[in-house]
């Protein structure tokens, strides 16, 4: 990734993050510790280009690795609050975007299937996905997604899945 293809903002982030702990003198654990943020902006903005409806339990472990990490050497000071954070954020965002996945893949399999779609989770949620209509130009499944939690209902939408690469606008 180039300095310029990369918005200001994120040079603004690096340059920040560059002052923050690579700047200062011989020291070489600042240095280390500069060198492995930059690395891990690196990896996080690699994750942009990724389909957003995809991959979402390792995109979470990353930037919650990264977020962990953060926050950790701020609070802690130290390798040992880095590591924690690291540890904390990694797991964390695993969890958030495993549960992404799993919402995004019952509606998925509902269009696939044509079929009612329920997914339960241990805590006493469920994800259920009922297929509609499907638009017979754009091969797009409307869905209609349901959340439960202790058998009340939390949130409803419709979804659009479509089949195919996107391609000028349509499908």
């Amino acid at each position: 990734m180039g300095a310029e293809k990369m918005r200001p903002s994120q040079r603004e982030d690096t340059l920040w993050v560059y002052k923050r702990f690579c700047s200062g003198g011989e020291n070489m654990k600042g240095k280390t510790m500069g060198i492995m943020v930059l690395m891990l902006v690196v990896v996080i903005g690699s994750c942009a280009s990724i389909p957003k409806d995809r991959y979402n339990t390792q995109k979470g472990a990353v930037i919650g690795a990264g977020a962990g990490a953060l926050m950790g050497q701020a609070i802690g000071h130290d390798t040992e609050g880095t590591l924690i954070g690291l540890a904390a954020g990694t797991v964390l965002g695993a969890l958030v975007g495993n549960a992404m996945d799993q919402d995004y893949a019952a509606a998925r399999d509902a269009a696939l299937y044509d079929k009612r779609v329920v997914y339960y989770d241990n805590q006493g949620g469920a994800v259920e996905a009922i297929p509609s209509e499907v638009n017979q130009q754009t091969n797009c499944h409307k869905v209609t997604k349901r959340t439960w939690k202790d058998g009340k209902l939390i949130s409803e939408s419709i979804e659009e899945i479509c089949e195919g690469e996107k391609q000028s606008g349509e499908y």
